[in-house]
């Protein structure tokens, strides 16, 4: 996965994140998505609503070509 630099994570737009609210969860290119998805289930977030930051994720993987088909079935973030 490509390195994401704080001063390049900083300077992502909110559009580039599954949680824009929060700024989690990158979803900037194909490496990202997939870390994404691996790591939805581990997100705690005040502000991001699950199944919105899930369908950025989707759009995200189709527009990078990300399989996705195993992602589907995960619903939730973690519980606190």
């Amino acid at each position: 996965m490509a390195k994401l630099t704080t001063e390049k994570r900083e300077k992502l737009p909110d559009s580039a994140y599954a949680c824009p609210i929060d700024r989690k969860l990158p979803i900037n290119d194909a490496a990202h998505v997939r870390n994404a998805m691996a790591r939805f289930d581990q997100v705690m977030a005040e502000k991001c609503h699950p199944q919105e930051a899930k369908k950025r994720i989707l759009a995200a993987a189709k527009k990078f070509g990300v399989d996705a088909k195993d992602f589907q079935d995960v619903k939730h973030f973690k519980k606190e």
